[in-house]
């Protein structure tokens, strides 16, 4: 057992032979093709898709001055349709078309780390929050009270602010929708340019998510590890404020049809080998930018010094990082992608999502004075401890 876990620590696709990159290939493609599925039900389309499966649930009709209620529930399964069949099929182009941009053997070294780095990621936090259910089982819970305490604690939230922020300041229609969509973003702001400013989120949390030198949609590091807590129940808290705040009612007609678009376009962040059609292509550039994602988010992974902050996400056309001064243009030329000024790392899966906590315990462990070891937890992102250690970078 320990030789098996030693393995699969020191697994790196960077030394790997071709059969073991074919094998491992093969059952990736496999998952590309039902990589829709998993994308709107666990990952980015996943609030679209619980938020209207709640609504057929509940035999609620946001749009009863527009249709009936059965053809409600046949537009929300032939929006589900289309997204698992459009995402699906831009996971495979872009895999081909990686390949033959890139190389086989470099864009799948790549692409594979990045992929199972996702699985660990999943891995970990299933562990977290089983040591979570333990803990509830020993103090008298049931164990899933536990494991699900995050996420029901996320969602009750949620619920207490709908419905008891009362509406103060209720504003005409479209000036409600557009102050609540500028304010609601403000949160998911802080929290993403927080990932790149505190090295304790950065080194823990965020970094993975920027490590891939050549980016497929489902090729990128884990964006956070435990959002509920770092990402979305700050973002619920102001954005269900504002919503209340400006208006009698939750505006769900625009944010379904803007939470549709926006999937859609949200498929070119992470494509290098598309970069080049979504900043040619006006439409989808135009889009992107009222989204903020495409290629102004691709921007956001640049390698280049001077771009680690930059296009953090803040609202309909990047309005906080306009108003912050974080807000870069695309380029016409595709910026080269990854840490900046692309060091040889790893390409480990494990290591793509541990090794921010083995640096933090290993200065911990070895820098013993207090002040210190204050700002390795709380300094930041360019503090360097006086023994500091990367298990990531391999070189320069």
């Amino acid at each position: 057992m320990r030789k098996l876990i030693k393995k699969i620590l020191e697994f790196d696709f960077a030394k790997s032979q071709a059969s073991t990159l074919d094998q491992w290939s093969l059952a990736a493609l496999f998952f590309l093709f039902v990589f829709g599925v998993y994308d709107l039900l666990m990952d980015t389309g996943s609030g679209f898709y619980h938020r209207l499966t709640a609504l057929i649930a509940e035999q609620k009709n946001p749009f009863s001055l527009y249709i009936q209620s059965s053809q409600f529930a046949a537009a929300c399964y032939l929006a589900f349709g289309i997204l698992v069949v459009y995402i699906s099929a831009f996971a495979v182009i872009s895999y081909y078309m990686s390949i033959n941009k890139y190389g086989s053997e470099r864009f799948r070294r790549i692409f594979l780390a990045h992929l199972l780095s996702n699985v660990v990621g999943m891995a970990l936090t299933m562990l977290f929050l089983s040591s979570v259910g333990i803990i509830a089982l020993a103090v008298g819970f049931q164990f899933q009270d536990g494991y699900d305490s995050i996420q029901k604690a996320y969602t009750s939230l949620s619920s207490f602010i709908q419905n008891n922020i009362p509406t103060i300041a209720p504003l005409p229609y479209w000036l409600a929708l557009t102050l609540g969509m500028i304010l609601g973003a403000l949160p998911g702001y802080f929290s993403h340019w927080l990932g790149h400013q505190s090295r304790f989120v950065w080194y823990l949390n965020h970094r993975c998510h920027h490590t891939a030198e050549i980016m497929h949609p489902a090729g990128v590091g884990p964006f956070m590890f435990l959002p509920e807590l770092f990402s979305n129940i700050p973002s619920a808290i102001l954005g269900a404020v504002c919503t209340k705040l400006f208006y009698y009612e939750p505006l769900l007609f625009e944010t379904f049809f803007l939470s549709f678009l926006g999937i859609i376009t949200e498929k070119f962040n992470h494509s290098s080998a598309l970069y080049d059609l979504a900043y040619n292509f006006k439409p989808l550039r135009w889009l992107s930018a009222y989204y903020g994602n495409g290629v102004y988010h691709y921007m956001h992974h640049s390698a280049i010094p001077g771009h680690e902050v930059v296009n953090v996400g803040g609202g309909p056309f990047l309005i906080w990082d306009r108003i912050f001064g974080t807000y870069q243009s695309p380029t016409a030329q595709k910026p080269p992608v990854g840490l900046t000024n692309n060091p040889q790392i790893k390409l480990s899966p494990v290591a793509i999502v541990i090794s921010g906590w083995q640096q933090i315990g290993y200065e911990l462990k070895m820098n013993k004075d207090l002040l210190t070891r204050f700002k390795i937890l709380f300094g930041g992102i360019y503090y360097k401890p006086p023994i500091t250690r990367d298990f990531l970078i391999v070189s320069y």
